[in-house]
């Protein structure tokens, strides 16, 4: 009797391709949870605050809703809380929170909106590339943070007051190619 000789299964992988395989897959992994640690470390560091400032405004103003809580990092950190108070207004509460202050209280009827801001802007500047509008607080005051891009290609942070009248600080920073 001969005996028959044992025939490799057609789907055998080598071993060095099964390591590989595992390695790389442990490697995903890794480099998946490493991601996913410093996108809520990032994210917990940018809303530091937010909650603690929205209960102080609806302890010291007449806000009884908050909608939405904005950091502005100035000259000190002013916390921005939108919400609405007890008279159905819509508000913008400015809070300093390291000295547990108030700045002040502004009804958001009485200020422009971002979008006429906007055109007003662009209507001057029509070469310029909008980047980005925020509520800031500087020299004692709120204003509006327009971010833009302008015709000779600085970045520039400029500032205007609520009610849409140009602030006199404007910062522009070159871009180095």
């Amino acid at each position: 009797m001969t005996m028959l000789k044992p025939q490799s299964s057609p789907y055998t992988v080598p071993s060095w391709v099964k390591w590989g395989g595992g390695i790389l897959a442990g490697l995903v992994l890794l480099s998946l949870i490493f991601f996913i640690w410093m996108y809520t470390q990032i994210n917990q560091d940018r809303t530091a605050g937010h909650e603690q400032a929205a209960a102080f405004a609806v302890q010291k103003t007449n806000l009884t809703a908050v909608d939405q809580v904005e950091t502005y990092n100035g000259e000190t950190e002013v916390f921005v809380v939108k919400g609405e108070g007890s008279d159905g207004e819509a508000s913008l509460v400015f809070i300093n929170e390291a000295v547990d202050t108030v700045l002040t209280d502004v009804n958001q009827a009485e200020v422009l909106s971002e979008e006429q801001l906007i055109s007003r802007w662009s209507s001057n500047c029509p070469d310029c590339r909008f980047k980005d509008v925020s509520y800031g607080y500087e020299e004692e005051q709120p204003v509006y943070e327009l971010v833009y891009t302008d015709e000779q290609g600085r970045y520039v942070l400029d500032y205007f007051t609520l009610s849409g009248d140009s602030f006199d600080q404007r910062f522009a920073f070159r871009q180095n190619n």
